[in-house]
């Protein structure tokens, strides 16, 4: 009886385990694809809002390419999700000398998430910080 009892338990155990699901899987598809800029907001000593044009977008590839236009910046560069809950990008940009400069790896925020909206909030910066927002 005891042998049965702790087999139960193990078996219980292991079911119970087997069934977690880790937050924040790396999964690309929830962000794939090609979002329009809807503004972003700067907050430094005071908050400024810039609206994003018609023909600016954030296109995360399914292959981890990232591609940005931004008013009359064109950028492109590489993203990972870190869980559901960040995304690190690193950004490869041409500077006024036609040398390319690649910008260290940021983590953003993702704080909203959903088919049609998504949030990006940057890390916090000595010069201040930005939440990006984008719709589909």
């Amino acid at each position: 009886m005891k042998i049965t009892y702790a087999i139960f338990i193990v078996a219980c155990l292991l079911f119970c385990l087997g069934a977690c699901k880790k937050d924040g899987s790396a999964n690309q598809s929830i962000i794939a694809g090609k979002w329009n800029i809807v503004k972003t907001v700067y907050s430094q000593a005071r908050d400024t809002t810039i609206n994003g044009l018609a023909a600016d977008y954030y296109d995360f590839g399914v292959n981890g390419a990232l591609s940005i236009q931004d008013h009359q910046d064109n950028m492109t560069g590489v993203y990972s999700l870190n869980g559901t809950k960040s995304v690190g990008i690193n950004i490869y940009t041409v500077d006024g000398h036609g040398m390319g400069v690649i910008t260290p790896p940021a983590n953003y925020t993702i704080s909203d998430l959903s088919t049609h909206s998504l949030t990006l909030t940057s890390p916090p910066y000595p010069s201040g910080q930005y939440v990006i927002y984008l719709k589909r």
